[in-house]
């Protein structure tokens, strides 16, 4: 299963245990715990690199980043600004707009086109 997976389940997750505690809570606490993990497989430990260099070894490593994905493995605040800044010096990143299949919640996946 891959990390997109992981965390995406995690997030499911977390909207069912608050509608069904009994039944969900157990399960959403595992995958709780799988997100976590991936959260602090080193990402954060980058140091003397600067949020384009971040954003771009993940691109390569991952496949593609969200704005949650970004905020929570290196604190960017503003992925969309840096997508653009990281165009505007020719890298050829495409977004595709999505929807949380749970909540319905827009967002976008932002993919290094090779």
């Amino acid at each position: 299963m891959n990390t997109d997976q992981i965390f995406e389940n995690a997030e499911t997750l977390a909207v069912l245990a608050v509608q069904e505690p009994e039944v969900y809570t157990e399960v959403y606490t595992y995958w709780n715990t799988q997100a976590q993990k991936h959260e602090h497989q080193g990402w954060k430990k980058m140091s003397g690199k600067t949020q384009h260099d971040k954003i771009m070894q993940h691109l390569k490593k991952a496949g593609s980043i969200t704005v949650r994905e970004a905020m929570v493995e290196y604190s960017v605040s503003s992925l969309p600004k840096r997508i653009q800044e990281l165009r505007e010096l020719g890298n050829d990143i495409v977004s595709t707009v999505k929807f949380h299949k749970v909540t319905g919640q827009k967002y976008t996946r932002y993919t290094l086109n090779t």
